[in-house]
């Protein structure tokens, strides 16, 4: 809000601007006046280019920045992955969506969830990258978050959307934690009962 407030007075503060421009050079000559409208025009862009940061730098290439800083402090633990199958159930507020994927070989479900997730999916101007059939999770060695995914092989279309775990859920403690891989459940009954969920009362 802050931003988007501060771009508005930056606006009026250009449009008052060019009012006093062609009022101090009304009687100038049409020479003097281009000169003026060409430098003023100028200023503006080159202004509105450092607010709007054109060329906008996507979050992804920020956060691959990040990666690679902390890499170089040796802050980055590997941890890599082959699926099969993956359903996403919706995010409940601001908790990001949760993704539950079959591990190759019986090696569970592997269960993800948080914000960073929507970087993988699909949008205005991007394609699904996540889920897929080999991926990369990489995460910080000390706190222990998600710092992003190196996506690999084919991608899989999530085979269902479920309704997004009730707060009731996360009080019981009947939601995995992000990076979490359960063993004593298979992937068709955990799809099985996500689907089958009430979706929460808003």
């Amino acid at each position: 809000m802050k931003g988007i407030l501060a771009r508005a007075a930056l606006f009026v503060a250009f449009a008052v601007s060019a009012v006093g421009v062609v009022i101090t050079f009304r009687h100038a000559g049409f020479a003097v006046l281009g000169v003026v409208v060409v430098s003023y025009m100028s200023v503006l862009v080159l202004v509105l280019a450092i607010v709007l940061n054109y060329p906008r730098q996507s979050h992804l290439a920020v956060v691959n920045e990040f990666a690679d800083e902390l890499e170089a402090r040796g802050l980055l633990v590997y941890s890599s992955y082959r699926a099969d199958r993956a359903f996403r159930v919706e995010a409940l507020g601001e908790d990001g969506p949760h993704y539950f994927l079959e591990l190759e070989n019986n090696e569970g479900v592997l269960h993800l969830n948080g914000v960073y997730l929507y970087d993988y999916e699909p949008g205005p101007q991007s394609v699904r990258h996540f889920p897929c059939t080999e991926f990369t999770m990489r995460t910080h060695a000390m706190e222990g978050y998600v710092v992003d995914l190196l996506c690999g092989g084919l991608v899989i279309e999530p085979e269902s959307e479920a309704p997004p775990f009730a707060e009731e859920d996360f009080v019981q403690g009947r939601v995995p934690a992000d990076g979490e891989i359960l063993s004593g459940v298979t992937y068709d009954e955990l799809r099985t009962q996500r689907l089958a969920a009430q979706p929460p009362v808003q």
